[in-house]
């Protein structure tokens, strides 16, 4: 374009700009750019905003961070377009003080927010855990009277409900209703009815539920789903099946999970043969079967020590073409050590294998455990660090395993060793940890030490059995006075 005999002009670059930026010829835009300022030439507001939302699509910050500040030696601000588009690309790279920054740095020179700004700090301050900054913007939208929408509502409601601000979110909202400008959406109410169901206020959550009826807004799937979940975790089980029917009298079909919730809420009441009941007589019919739905019947016949139940239900679900994952196995080969019959546990394992499936976490813990409590603690302390070579990362309760382990196994220094080497890795030690620890260092009349792990437990947060801290002080006199303990 420079090198031909034509006079080129500002209005020029700011065409050929604004062709290269649609063909995402950046590294060109780039050029042009850079070479039409040392002879005098500027872009167009709307260019610049064109030039920043089209490197949003590519995450390059720090043009569109040089961008902006040519725009403020001309006195431009963005348009509210690729303000937006910048801000959101901010806030969803977890970019939050800096969204900040430009969005009080931008309305300070005059680009005024509009409602999509507004909703796009709220979402992202929630998102970062800045509730406070959130309701602030919250505010300030509604005090300068922008017309609110549903968007809006929900990404303060959503926001606020996932981080546990239940009542502030509710609060919020009944301004609104009051107002009675808005139709809020079905995503709104199951935020707060989910909310309310986490800290446990079911009253709320059903009141919203008739609210939400009453304003003409129909409860779906995810709303009855959450409730039921409620239900079955509390063990309402009259009312979770009041909750089914009157799912499928409105004429939502419950899903796999909505079953999969009564199924658990029966199992953790002990009705293990109701809930294969309700998988037989509802869910296969459907084909809503699923590995979850013969794991938790599993889980409940091994707990209940039916054993020969739970393993005719594996052999059922194999022969049903429903693949066994590495739940079903690790809850029947636990069950079948702690029953003693190590040969089935030994066959199961190798179906495991054959069928490709890693052990995880809960696996090798649940072998650790075993081992250990069966006193064959060197293949527990080997097939521990098999785990972690196997790139698993163990957790408190896999360390404990082994702790506990050692110290039955009157091997307390080894216990002691591990109980460091899980701090060193960044584990923090529970309350289960410490006990084991103080235990065996007693056992072992190592009082000194004992009281020693005794200090850090109590830095912790962490109180000693009444028995086990008289036990241990008791000891700690019997020394001092030259008594044989």
């Amino acid at each position: 374009m420079t090198q031909s005999d034509c006079r080129v002009f500002g209005v020029d670059y700011n065409r050929f700009i604004g062709v290269l930026l649609r063909h995402s010829r950046f590294d060109l835009a780039e050029h042009y750019y850079f070479q039409m300022f040392p002879q005098g030439f500027s872009l167009t507001p709307f260019t610049y905003s064109r030039f920043i939302s089209a490197l949003c699509s590519v995450k390059n910050f720090t043009l569109i961070e040089l961008l902006l500040n040519d725009m403020e030696k001309l006195n431009y601000v963005p348009d509210i377009w690729a303000f937006n588009i910048y801000l959101n690309l901010l806030c969803k790279e977890k970019k939050i003080e800096l969204a900040l920054e430009v969005f009080h740095s931008l309305v300070n020179k005059g680009r005024d927010p509009d409602v999509v700004t507004y909703t796009i700090m709220i979402d992202g301050l929630c998102k970062a855990g800045k509730f406070d900054n959130a309701v602030d913007f919250w505010r300030d939208m509604v005090g300068k009277g922008f017309c609110l929408d549903n968007k809006a509502c929900c990404a303060l409601v959503v926001g606020l409900c996932k981080g546990g601000k239940v009542d502030l979110a509710y609060e919020l909202v009944v301004e609104v209703v009051k107002a009675g400008n808005i139709e809020f959406s079905t995503l709104l109410y199951n935020a707060l009815i989910s909310g309310f169901c986490r800290i446990r206020r079911i009253d709320k959550a059903q009141a919203i539920k008739f609210f939400m009826k009453k304003n003409r807004c129909d409860p779906d799937l995810v709303t009855y789903n959450v409730l039921l979940n409620y239900c079955c975790n509390e063990l309402m089980l009259e009312e979770a099946e009041k909750l089914m029917k009157n799912m499928e009298r409105s004429g939502i079909g419950p899903d796999v999970y909505s079953y999969n919730q009564m199924i658990k809420g029966l199992c953790s009441a002990n009705r293990p043969d109701k809930a294969y009941l309700l998988l037989v007589s509802k869910m296969e019919g459907n084909g809503l079967v699923d590995a979850v739905s013969y794991n938790t019947i599993i889980k409940a016949f091994c707990k209940g020590r039916h054993i020969g139940k739970a393993y005719k239900l594996f052999e059922e679900m194999v022969s049903k073409g429903i693949e066994p994952d590495v739940v079903t196995f690790t809850t029947l080969i636990g069950a079948f050590l702690n029953q003693g019959s190590s040969e089935i546990a030994k066959s199961l394992l190798d179906q495991m294998s054959v069928m490709g499936l890693s052990p995880d976490r809960i696996f090798y813990t649940t072998i650790i455990d075993h081992l250990c409590k069966n006193g064959k603690v060197e293949i527990a302390h080997k097939a521990f660090y098999d785990m972690i070579n196997q790139g698993i990362d163990p957790d408190v309760i896999s360390y404990n395993a082994l702790i506990n382990g050692f110290c039955r196994s009157n091997r307390v220094s080894e216990a002691i060793h591990i109980y460091e080497e899980m701090q060193a890795r960044g584990f923090a030690p529970d309350e289960i940890t410490f006990k084991l620890i103080i235990g065996g260092l007693i056992r072992e009349k190592k009082l000194s030490e004992a009281c020693k792990v005794w200090d850090q437990m109590m830095e912790k947060g962490f109180t000693l059995d009444g028995a086990v801290s008289e036990t241990l002080i008791s000891a700690i006199h019997l020394v001092d006075s030259g008594k044989t303990w």
